[in-house]
């Protein structure tokens, strides 16, 4: 009776396989039967990113440059998240640039001191608007905040705006054409 009581009052967990293989707490354990996956889309994060360097002059500011390699590491490595489809990709991207110019041209308006600590205040701002309307248009994109946070921190120019545009509809384009080939590496 007592025993029957316990198994009721159990979290059911789902089933997690215990690790195997070669090192099983280092390596991937799927590393043995999957690896030319794990090459090739290793292969296309590179490609794809000095595509985009190039584009941007080989090296835009660092924030931005951050923001653009993390959308890619989402893309090739886990290409069937919801993270990595075209609306969040291209989408978030768009809405931390909108929350960012705003941001700039309020600064700017209002004659505000843009003095480091004014920056860095429009910022965290700019991050934390920008998880609101991502969540409320359903473009959530975490590297996406690395956007905002660069184009405030290092000043807005649109070179900088057609580099962010340019690389995310160029890393969805390659995730629509290549998807079939590509598997969650995680």
């Amino acid at each position: 009776m007592n025993n029957k009581k316990n198994k009721s009052n159990q979290i059911n967990l789902p089933h997690i396989p215990k690790p195997h293989g070669y090192l099983p707490n280092i390596l991937d354990q799927y590393i043995h039967s999957k690896w030319p996956q794990y090459l090739l889309q290793c292969f296309l994060a590179i490609v794809s990113l000095f595509l985009i360097l190039i584009i941007g002059d080989s090296v835009m500011r660092a924030a931005i440059v951050v923001g653009v390699a993390s959308s890619a590491f989402t893309i090739f490595v886990v290409p069937d998240s919801i993270a990595a489809t075209p609306r969040k990709v291209i989408g978030g991207h768009l809405v931390a640039i909108l929350i960012a110019f705003l941001i700039v041209i309020t600064i700017q308006v209002l004659n505000i001191d843009d003095s480091r600590l004014i920056l860095n205040i429009c910022a965290a701002v700019s991050v934390g608007i920008g998880i609101i309307i991502m969540v409320v248009t359903n473009t959530e994109h975490p590297p996406a905040a690395g956007t905002s946070l660069g184009l405030i921190i290092h000043g807005f120019d649109w070179n900088s705006v057609i580099f962010i545009i340019a690389s995310t509809l160029l890393l969805s384009l390659i995730r629509i054409i290549l998807r079939h080939r590509m598997i969650n590496l995680l």
